[in-house]
């Protein structure tokens, strides 16, 4: 028999999709529904029900809880040794594979970005790699979430002290200037396009040499992990990357789509 607070909960889906348009369906519900007990604590909510008049007289409410069910924790060069292997392995690679080939355009996604940390992380790799030769390539890296407040603070590239205070020193006199907060110069933020996007319902990016989807399907079902793992495979050109986060890795069908580069570090190439 199903529980008035299970309708409650499927009543408070169908609404987030209606007016918000965010599918949380394929989400892991036990995850799910303790990440929107937060909201219904901060507004003494007592059912998911009541939780729902919340969001209709307070429509400021949704920012409130998409915060809370999207993943925004983030930093910059977060897990050096994943980006050691990034900056000594993956892109020399990828420009040496570029060069054989002619080619001159190298297309990166950060999906599920939060506040844009990974992505400037990974231009200011490029400019670190391949210094005044930077133009010699086309490079853009889109960035998506589904978090349109996330994006717009992305867009910002101003950050506080504490976001920056684990990066070398150089590389933050190099690419920031200084004010009250750090901000990035124009160089890399010029090589970053920020777009909201839900990695449910909406298309992929295609033509990919390297995809960064850290952190985001653990959160997700199984099913649906083989579906946005076929999406990737799709996604990628030939040989192209997939990186994950350190918790997350590839099972299953979708496992013989990808080879891994490193296990530890939870990088794939595409086979």
């Amino acid at each position: 028999m199903t529980s008035n607070n299970d309708l409650g909960f499927l009543a408070l889906q169908k609404r987030l999709f209606k007016e918000r348009g965010l599918d949380i369906s394929q989400y892991k519900e036990k995850c799910l529904k303790r990440r929107i007990s937060v909201r219904l604590r901060a507004t003494e909510a007592q059912s998911y029900l009541e939780y729902m008049a919340v969001l209709k007289k307070d429509p400021k409410e949704y920012d409130r809880l998409f915060d809370t069910i999207t993943i925004n924790v983030t930093n910059f060069f977060r897990d050096r040794n994943t980006y050691s292997v990034i900056e000594n392995k993956v892109i020399p690679e990828l420009v040496s594979l570029k060069k054989k080939k002619g080619k001159k355009i190298i297309r990166i996604w950060s999906a599920g970005c939060a506040s844009g940390e990974e992505p400037y992380s990974i231009a200011i790799l490029f400019h670190e790699i391949l210094k005044e030769n930077i133009g010699d390539f086309l490079i853009s890296i889109h960035a998506t979430d589904i978090d349109e407040e996330v994006i717009r603070k992305a867009k910002k590239a101003e950050y506080e002290t504490d976001t920056v205070s684990k990066i070398d020193m150089k590389i933050i006199n190099r690419y920031f200037n200084q004010n009250q907060n750090y901000i990035l110069k124009e160089e890399i933020k010029q090589m970053v396009r920020f777009k909201r996007h839900d990695l449910i319902s909406d298309e992929p990016l295609t033509h990919l040499d390297i995809i960064l989807c850290r952190n985001v399907l653990i959160y997700f079902s199984r099913d649906l992990q083989v579906r946005l793992f076929n999406k990737f495979y799709e996604g990628l050109n030939r040989g192209g990357y997939l990186i994950l986060g350190k918790t997350e890795s590839i099972a299953g069908e979708p496992a013989r789509l990808f080879q891994p580069v490193n296990r530890e570090e939870k990088i794939y190439q595409k086979s």
